[in-house]
């Protein structure tokens, strides 16, 4: 967090640059529309964020989420725009950027404490950099101020503050990302530098700083051949061009999109390394990407010069990075995100849904049920081919963050309930498949959005004690699938209980007997994975911290998972409940699901509290108080007159 800080305080300067641009300019100017060949282009190009690489469009993708809360936004004139050409205007035409409206304020209040008035908006509306320019130097106060409170202490307002404000910064730093294309190296003034550069002005690092190794070796002899007065003019005018060129190179350091000219160097670099290498003369290559990058600049109100330009920079980047080995999925991860594949599954879900619904206002129309298993079978393999796909571009299991373990847990949930509903074709489990996969794909955007705020991406560099592949794809998945068992397990108890209560196909004793053994059976498959996962945890444990139990609270919600699960199956045995008992204790047992998947992350104790999620502890709760109000509105109604009634109704036939 102190570097956050620090970047805050850097901003200001940032800003206040940005500021006079736009300032320099009353109305911004326009630009014609992106082409398609460009946006590929561009989308494909990688940069290194967040520990590894990954394509531009990535990184425009969730810096507009978390900015935004949506990957698209439609701009003053009209024109929608997807990430990559938000990104593009944002280097190119920052002046223009500005007038989009980029920032998500939730809470006017948030305004009103730095001081912002623009008329006629919704209470949680969004703002363009210029409509918060005038807050700008209150928000940046009140963000230092907030920096020293301990994120537990802060109230929703002060963590919107803050977080807007690391917002605002972020977006000043792409406003800038380019400004080593657009320095002014007066070189003119210098009459050495005249006469080995020119004398036009120069426009951008590259040329200059190609050129100075070969100069610096002879800058001591041309200097000595000059009078003192020369020599001193002369000596002011090369500060001045360094001065120009170090004020460049620290306000573009929006992000590392030079390749490191030596195969072993793991990190890319930001715009001040790649000047750095330059100046030595050891690395033409780099030399060569700073002028694409100026060429760029150049040619930005040309369409085809452009396209030109950028397609020259593509091969050199590309080049570079195919040679590192770092290039080969970044094409992949491009088309992974064009296909949209969760939230297309979402789509698919909730036509499942609109079609089962028609199907029980009217039951004796097959294509109905034949389209609800058409939809949610789409759904089932878009998530399944989404999280393959994500595990071939981070050649790792699909268990690696929170976000992950829920887009896999909705995917084994649905298989398990359609490959139900194909071996009994009770229509139960095909009843249960849309809602939990809906739900699940509703969850895992929420966490997106989460993913997007915390670390920029949903496929992180992982902390070093999850850096394994061997234990994600045992011991996380194992103890992933129990989790998904648990839950589902705990659907079909509420299903139960609630169909129990509203008189759901009352008197039709087939239907609850299926349930229940639906229920028991998931019970049993839950129990086996989260044994063995919790098993394979403490030997991982044994194998990182040196032993294989220490009361953590992660281990500890495993084993209550565990304990919770074989006190409901003896129970069962010995006679103590039966199906009221078990589709109770199931749905009791999914709030320890609940509990051990994201709530002990977010306690902040113990060596498991790397999974830590604001915001959520609100849904568990009031996930946490419906299970409860509806297990015990279920005992009251079977101590009540409603459970004697459903006896008395004849069984149907």
């Amino acid at each position: 967090m102190n570097h956050s800080l620090r970047r805050c305080v850097v901003s200001l300067l940032v800003v206040l640059g940005l500021t006079a641009t736009v300032a320099a300019q009353e109305t911004p100017a326009g630009r014609a529309p992106w082409s398609e060949r460009t946006l590929e282009l561009f989308a494909r190009l990688p940069v290194q964020d967040g520990g590894r690489v990954k394509p531009l469009d990535t990184y425009a993708q969730f810096r507009l989420l978390r900015l935004n809360a949506k990957r698209k936004l439609e701009t003053p004139a009209g024109e929608k725009l997807g990430p990559t050409a938000w990104l593009l205007d944002c280097l190119f035409f920052p002046e223009l950027a500005s007038t989009y409206r980029n920032f998500l304020v939730r809470d006017q209040a948030v305004l009103d404490v730095i001081g912002v008035r623009v008329p006629d908006r919704k209470k949680s509306d969004r703002y363009s950099y210029l409509e918060l320019l005038p807050g700008r130097q209150k928000l940046f106060d009140e963000a230092s101020r907030i920096h020293s409170i301990d994120p537990k202490q802060r109230n929703g307002l002060e963590s919107q503050i803050y977080n807007l404000a690391l917002d605002v910064r972020d977006f000043a730093d792409l406003a800038h990302g380019l400004d080593f294309t657009r320095a002014d190296l007066r070189l003119h003034e210098s009459p050495v530098l005249r006469a080995h550069f020119g004398a036009e002005p120069v426009q951008g690092l590259s040329r200059f700083l190609g050129g100075m190794h070969d100069l610096s070796e002879h800058l001591d002899t041309e200097l000595a051949k000059l009078s003192e007065d020369e020599r001193e003019a002369e000596k002011a005018a090369i500060e001045e061009v360094s001065h120009t060129i170090s004020q460049a190179v620290e306000s573009s350091s929006a992000f590392a999109i030079f390749p490191p000219h030596e195969r072993e160097a793991e990190t890319w670099l930001f715009t001040a390394g790649a000047a750095e290498v330059a100046f030595t003369g050891e690395a033409p290559e780099i030399v060569e990407l700073l002028a694409g990058w100026e060429a760029m600049e150049r040619a930005k109100h040309d369409p085809a010069a452009f396209e030109s330009a950028l397609s020259a920079l593509s091969v050199r980047v590309t080049g570079l990075a195919e040679r590192r080995g770092e290039y080969a999925k970044i094409p992949l991860e491009v088309r992974f995100y064009e296909g949209d594949y969760f939230t297309r599954a979402l789509v698919s879900f909730l036509g499942a849904f609109l079609l089962l619904a028609g199907s029980w206002l009217a039951p004796r129309q097959r294509w109905l049920v034949t389209g609800t298993w058409g939809l949610t079978a789409l759904g089932t393999v878009l998530v399944v081919v989404g999280v393959v796909l994500r595990c071939i571009i981070r050649e790792r299991p699909p268990v690696s963050t929170l976000y992950e373990t829920i887009l896999f847990i909705t995917g084994c949930i649905c298989i398990v309930l359609l490959t139900i509903e194909w071996m009994q074709r009770g229509r139960i489990a095909l009843a249960l498949a849309p809602i939990m996969g809906a739900a699940g794909m509703f969850l895992s955007m929420k966490y997106e959005l989460k993913e997007a705020a915390l670390n920029g991406d949903t496929m992180p560099s992982l902390v070093a004690v999850l850096d394994t592949n061997f234990w994600l794809a045992t011991h996380v998945t194992s103890i992933t699938l129990g989790y998904a068992a648990g839950l589902l397990a705990a659907a079909l108890g509420n299903l139960w209980l609630l169909g129990k209560m509203v008189g759901l196909r009352r008197g039709d004793k087939d239907f609850y007997k299926t349930v229940s053994r639906m229920t028991y059976g998931v019970v049993c498959f839950g129990l086996i994975f989260s044994v063995v996962g919790t098993i394979l945890g403490g030997i991982w444990a044994n194998y990182s911290w040196g032993r294989f139990w220490g009361w953590d609270p992660k281990e500890n919600g495993a084993l209550l998972i565990c304990l919770a699960q074989l006190l409901t199956l003896h129970l069962r045995m010995g006679g103590y409940i039966r199906e009221h008992g078990i589709a109770a204790m199931s749905a009791l047992n999914g709030m320890v699901v609940a509990f051990s998947w994201w709530h002990v992350n977010n306690l902040g104790v113990g060596l498991h509290s790397y999974g830590k999620t604001e915001g959520v502890l609100l849904a568990l709760y009031t996930y946490y108080g419906l299970a409860l109000l509806i297990v015990i509105a279920s005992l009251v109604w079977k101590l009540g007159p409603g459970a004697a009634q459903a006896k008395a109704q004849p069984t149907a036939s």
